[in-house]
């Protein structure tokens, strides 16, 4: 679909001008077209870009741009300058302009200019459904935890069709970045370091996308940076993004300890994946951690147990698990080691280097319980009576 354009002047030498700029361009289609003393009450719904000759000292137009880009669902604002300052240029930031051009516009700076705001656009476009926030706290390191949001994240993104945002909690030592082999240039700190600024468009040049519908927000690259960031900054943060990116789920990578921060993570969540595995270091952890949960009385969080490495053939049965925890289990995670720790080191997530993997099979069986439709949520001891079907199934 065409990037749909208005334009607001002030002369009609500049109409026409930025008329052949958009028409030459390639980059869209001018639906609309009227001089400053027309501006709308509000942006016109349909369209994508409002380009708009600035008038300097016009008190008006300066709180039209201002009250336009302060909600998410107006178009994006360019503003042409006949010729421009380094006032006025850090004056059209403060005011929520995107983009800024000056004679004469260059066709490749503006064909680039409308690409960053459309890909920006589709990470806003939601899909008429509530944003759900998950989160996935380990019962202690190395259980798995990262790969599981890892290939999980990718799994709805992709199979789903939903957008997907993975923050990265682990703010001392995270590595979601290593599970997608990417390296990002903006982290968690940065964020942190803006938030009176927080918008759409920024947010959105911060994120790293890791895929189609897929995108990450990696944590600190250094520990000292991680000691600046409180629970209160990542509660301004996630709140923003549940109410205006569009995500159908954010997913949180929250480490494996109850501090603070991770306290708020849950506090905001709607759902908790705690992960452990058939050891009794892992069980014993995650027993204290849902001993902890009770008594914090959470009671809006939907806290489930999904069981990593997964050995049929182990000592500790599924009943064993179960009496221990005092709580059936939610999900469980065939165990292959080898195969596991190969798709990390390669930096080629499981489910898409091998799709009919036992992993993969499992990870996409718990990925569309997140994804039901309208479907009442099943309880665990439904999805554990199913989840044993199974496993009688697979006895010799």
């Amino acid at each position: 679909m065409s990037t749909q354009f208005s334009i607001y002047y002030n002369s009609l030498e500049n109409q026409e001008y930025l008329r052949q700029i958009i028409e030459t361009s390639g980059s869209g289609k001018l639906m609309e077209s009227n001089d400053l003393a027309h501006l709308p009450a509000q942006a016109v719904n349909g369209i994508d870009v409002v380009f708009l000759e600035y008038q300097e000292n016009n008190l008006a137009l300066d709180q039209w741009i201002e009250k336009v880009a302060a909600n998410p669902r107006s178009p994006a604002i360019f503003l042409y300058f006949k010729e421009i300052s380094t006032n006025n240029l850090w004056k059209a930031i403060r005011l929520g302009a995107k983009e800024c051009f000056t004679f004469p516009i260059q066709e490749e700076d503006f064909q680039q200019a409308v690409k960053r705001i459309m890909a920006r656009t589709e990470v806003r476009k939601g899909t008429g459904q509530p944003t759900q926030i998950i989160s996935f706290l380990g019962c202690k390191g190395g259980i798995g935890t990262s790969f599981l949001v890892a290939n999980l994240a990718t799994i709805l993104a992709q199979e789903h069709r939903g957008k997907v945002l993975v923050v990265d909690l682990d703010l001392g030592f995270g590595q979601l970045n290593y599970f997608f082999d990417v390296h990002p240039e903006h982290t968690l700190t940065e964020v942190i370091g803006n938030l009176e600024r927080l918008d759409n468009n920024y947010l959105q040049s911060i994120f790293y996308p890791i895929g189609d519908n897929c995108y990450l927000l990696p944590a600190p690259a250094r520990l000292e940076e991680a000691e600046a960031i409180n629970a209160g900054h990542l509660e301004k943060i996630v709140s923003y993004l549940k109410e205006n990116l569009g995500f159908r789920w954010i997913l949180i990578d929250c480490c494996h300890q109850l501090d603070e921060i991770t306290m708020k993570a849950l506090e905001l969540s709607e759902s908790l994946i705690l992960v452990t595995a058939q050891s009794i270091p892992a069980l014993s952890n995650a027993k204290k951690m849902l001993d902890i949960l009770h008594l914090l009385e959470l009671r809006e969080l939907d806290v489930q147990v999904w069981v990593n490495f997964w050995d049929r053939q182990h000592e500790l049965t599924p009943s064993d698990v179960e009496n221990f925890l005092g709580k059936t289990i939610a999900g469980i995670i065939t165990c292959d080691y080898k195969q596991a720790s190969f798709s990390v080191n390669e930096g080629k997530l499981l489910v898409q280097a091998s799709p009919r993997h036992p992993i993969a099979a499992d990870l996409k069986l718990l990925a569309g319980k997140f994804s039901q439709e309208g479907a009442p949520e099943a309880t665990n001891s439904s999805r554990w009576n199913w989840l044993q079907g199974l496993w009688s199934k697979k006895k010799p």
